[in-house]
């Protein structure tokens, strides 16, 4: 490397010029036209104390501004392209543009010990872009969490667990024996990312957990789909009013029918994720500030959480306000007991022993407005568990009486009933049909 040969000139115009320069930018713009330093050169050129000197070396490095390298057995700090960008860059973008680019510059650059780590292991640098790409999203609150090797591999294990990775899978007791941790720490950081409120849903099959991100194109397609299907149900109840049968099983086979598809997910997981999808739309129904007794109505009729022990009381969680990322995904809960009608909704009275519908305490007629059956007091239903099965065998029944057919829009294989006025699914008009 040979020596460059400047003008005294030439050097007192640099001195000038990077006075009013930002420190980590003296460092570039020394770099850039001086070409590569010892630290010693940069401390005569950069007007700044060798600590400061140090502590921007040490940011431009993290951020893959400059780099180090050895020559003729002295270290030289060289600066690389992405520096004389940064350099070079002009804030012509606007501010939500700027506000992207540094959340996503200040997680790669924090993350150094992260991706130190993930190279040590030899993880592949496609996959480590990825894992940077969802730190990206989380933001500071990832960095919050103590960062440690176990976090690093409880955070990959998520990775190589994701819908959307499934060429990666990783069974959790292959995976501890392969990077020589312990599952109790693996599972220890995943309920702490979990309970974090990152962004992330997880849902079982069998012994096999699955992860995605709100913010990947799984999360965001899903959340779409059932804000869509809301939108349209809240314009039908302003202009029609409640519909008779809310079948949010039928509604989750659709949105997931859709996913298929796309091939966002596979025939396999699909019935978890599907349980995993009525507890979205309960969510997201009531974000949107719709009737907690509405939606009540539409969790009675849930037979896919109904299988589960925990499925249907995790709803009334929800109902009640729960965040617990327990209550909104689908994993194995402890043992609940059973929950009575009074802890879930004040104003509820209980629920219909003919159909399961959630009866008001201000509902003072003693008739049912769903089956229209007449009731008193005492034979109110107290208990969340035998409404949801009496709910379940009136929508049998009443789905034989109606003689269920495949609606008549080719586009559309929602069961439907010739008397209604439209498919619920997709809106055809049914009375011309006739």
């Amino acid at each position: 490397m040979k020596p460059n040969n400047f003008s005294e000139e030439f050097k007192d115009n640099i001195s000038q010029i990077i006075s009013n320069m930002e420190y980590d930018k003296r460092i570039l713009f020394i770099l850039k036209n001086l070409g590569p330093q010892r630290f010693s050169d940069l401390e005569n050129k950069c007007n700044m104390s060798k600590s400061t000197l140090s502590k921007y070396i040490k940011l431009n490095l993290q951020k893959n501004n400059i780099e180090k390298k050895i020559h003729d057995k002295s270290p030289f700090y060289f600066i690389t392209e992405k520096g004389i960008e940064k350099l070079n860059e002009d804030y012509g973008s606007t501010e939500e543009d700027l506000f992207y680019i540094n959340k996503i510059n200040n997680a790669v650059s924090k993350s150094y010990e992260l991706i130190a780590f993930y190279k040590k292991i030899g993880v592949e640098e496609s996959i480590l872009f990825q894992i940077l790409r969802k730190i990206s999203k989380i933001g500071d609150k990832f960095f919050q969490l103590g960062q440690n090797r176990e976090l690093f591999l409880a955070f990959f294990y998520m990775f190589l667990n994701s819908v959307l990775t499934r060429d990666y899978k990783f069974e959790i007791n292959e995976f501890c024996k392969y990077y020589n941790v312990k599952r109790l720490r693996i599972d220890y950081y995943v309920d702490t990312i979990m309970s974090s409120n990152f962004g992330f849903f997880m849902f079982t099959r069998d012994k096999d957990v699955f992860f995605f991100h709100e913010e990947d194109i799984l999360g965001t397609t899903s959340l779409r789909l059932i804000k869509d299907h809301l939108i349209q149900e809240i314009i039908h109840i302003n202009f029609k009013g409640y519909r008779k049968i809310y079948d949010l099983d039928k509604l989750a086979e659709n949105i997931a029918q859709r996913l298929l598809y796309m091939d966002l997910i596979w025939k396999r997981i699909r019935e978890p994720f599907e349980m995993l999808i009525e507890k979205l739309l309960l969510k997201t129904a009531m974000n949107m500030g719709i009737s907690k007794t509405f939606l009540m109505d539409m969790v009675v009729q849930s037979e896919k959480l109904s299988k589960s022990k925990e499925g249907v009381k995790s709803l009334i969680n929800i109902l009640n306000g729960s965040e617990r990322y327990e209550d909104l995904n689908i994993v194995s809960l402890p043992q609940i007991e059973e929950r009575k009608f009074d802890e879930i909704v004040d104003k509820i009275e209980g629920f219909c022993p003919n159909c399961g519908k959630t009866i008001l305490k201000q509902d003072l007629t003693n008739i049912c407005t769903k089956c229209d059956e007449s009731f008193k007091d005492k034979e109110l239903v107290k208990s969340i568990d035998k409404a949801n099965e009496i709910s379940l065998i009136y929508k049998q029944k009443t789905l034989e009486k109606e003689k269920l057919v495949i609606c008549p829009n080719p586009n559309c294989d929602y069961l439907v009933s010739l008397t209604w006025d439209e498919c619920p699914g997709c809106l055809f008009k049914l009375k011309n049909q006739m």
